[in-house]
C-alpha cells in the first residue's frame, strides 16, 4: 500500500525514479485524465540521465494533439520495479492511469481527509 496526500486539491504521492545518472524520489501528481505512465520535466530528465529516444503524440484536455519527447526510466513502487515510458515536458511531474494499471494498483482518494491510497 502506498499512502499519499491531497494538497491544494491535487492528489500527490512519492515515487522512486532511476536511470543512468542516479535515483531520485519525486513527488508526483496522480492524474486520472492522463492515460500515460509518467511525465517529468526536461531538467529532471537531465538529472537522471534520460535521453530522448522517441516522440509520442499526446492528446491534451482541449483535444489538441502535440508530439512530446519521450524516454524510458525505471520506476519503483513498493516491492516492484518496472521500466516505464516517460514523457518529457514542463510542469508538475505526473503519473497517469497507465502506470497504475501496469503496477496493478487501485486508487482511492478521500478529499474530505486530504488523503489517498494506492492498493494492489
Amino acid at each position: 500500500m502506498i499512502k499519499g496526500v491531497v494538497h491544494n486539491d491535487r492528489p500527490l504521492i512519492s515515487l522512486i525514479v532511476a536511470w543512468r545518472l542516479g535515483v531520485q524520489e519525486i513527488m508526483v501528481l496522480v492524474d486520472t485524465g492522463f492515460t500515460g505512465e509518467l511525465k517529468i520535466s526536461s531538467e529532471k530528465a537531465t538529472e537522471l540521465g534520460l535521453k530522448t529516444t522517441h516522440t509520442e503524440p499526446v492528446m491534451l484536455a482541449n483535444e489538441n494533439t502535440i508530439n512530446m519527447s519521450a524516454s524510458l526510466a525505471v520506476v519503483a513502487m513498493e516491492d516492484s520495479e518496472k521500466v516505464v515510458n516517460v514523457l518529457i515536458g514542463q510542469g508538475q511531474p505526473t503519473i497517469g492511469v497507465g502506470i497504475l494499471r501496469r503496477f496493478g494498483y487501485n486508487l482511492h482518494i478521500n478529499f474530505k481527509r486530504d488523503s489517498l491510497i494506492l492498493r494492489k
